[in-house]
């Protein structure tokens, strides 16, 4: 049971600091559908600067820029230009699927996955007891906790938090209170762009220590349907994005149980089948209660 306890963290962490990126977006009034290529930049960045330096701390702080300028360059589309939100970020994963390949072969001569000897801390130095499975857990699932509590407490009690909801909620009213929400974006971005990096990071240096093709797998959509199913709160995405991480876990069990029996291919489907699920019911109950879909109109412009 604790195994796959640890199996479902190790799984929901980068979906689970993704989405928490994406909820501060959404809450500012920004579908935020470029978490995808984020995360994705941000793996690539943190493995690649690893293996030329060695240094885990350089590399994590070059993804964070790298993901702070993408998010800036976003920002100037939407918020200068008037670009739809939803085009650009998909654009945006679109674009990080190929630039990472072609980064990949640029650099390192290869699309073949690159492998570093840099791998995340753990906390928990625990190897034996009914508790030693928890010493596999990387210190970004604690980070995800400690974020997920700062974001009830930003969202709830502070000026700042309750301005960004207003900005995504009316921005008519935001404007007519003195709230900047040009602004309030691009920093809701930034902190989106930063949640991504630690999830690509999370991703390529908790396990595998390596960065391979498009090794995102639709995690940084996952994330985005996280903030959706969630109901735009903390708590609720953290359910989400464990929810998500105990299908993904459930799945890796049973190719190991089923290896032979049940094509893999269907095992790999599981959790994108609950994804379904868990969406479908979503729906059914917010209709019941006369909930709308939560997007915001002037994104879908």
């Amino acid at each position: 049971m604790m195994d796959l306890l640890v199996l479902c963290l190790q799984a929901a962490t980068p979906i689970w600091l993704a989405a928490l990126g994406g909820l501060i977006a959404q809450r500012s009034g920004v579908l935020h559908l470029g978490l995808e290529g984020l995360m994705l930049c941000g793996a690539f960045t943190v493995v690649a600067v690893t293996v030329r330096t060695g240094s885990l701390a350089l590399a994590l702080l070059i993804a964070i820029g790298v993901n702070l300028v993408i998010s800036v360059v976003f920002w100037l589309l939407i918020s200068k230009l008037k670009a739809n939100a939803i085009i650009v970020g998909l654009a945006i994963s679109m674009t990080a699927a190929a630039g990472t390949t072609f980064a990949l072969v640029t650099i390192f001569g290869s699309q073949a996955a690159i492998h570093t000897d840099a791998a995340l801390p753990r906390p928990l130095d625990l190897t034996n007891g009914p508790l030693a499975p928890l010493g596999k857990v990387t210190v970004l699932t604690y980070v995800a906790v400690a974020l997920t509590v700062a974001a009830v407490l930003i969202l709830t009690r502070t000026r700042w938090g309750l301005r960004l909801s207003v900005c995504g909620v009316d921005e008519f009213a935001a404007r007519s209170a003195g709230v900047n929400v040009v602004l309030t974006r691009l920093v809701a971005l930034c902190v989106a762009g930063v949640c991504c990096a630690l999830a690509g990071t999370e991703l390529a240096l908790a396990n595998v220590q390596s960065f391979s093709e498009n090794m995102t797998q639709g995690r940084g959509y996952l994330a985005f349907i996280a903030v959706l199913l969630g109901g735009v709160s903390p708590a609720g995405v953290a359910a989400a994005s464990v929810f998500f991480g105990l299908a993904d876990g459930l799945g890796v069990r049973s190719q190991l149980g089923l290896h032979g029996v049940v094509p893999v291919q269907f095992i790999q489907m599981l959790p994108y089948l609950c994804t379904i699920g868990a969406m479908a019911a979503a729906a059914v109950i917010n209709r019941r209660r006369g909930v709308g879909p939560p997007t915001n109109a002037d994104d879908l412009t």
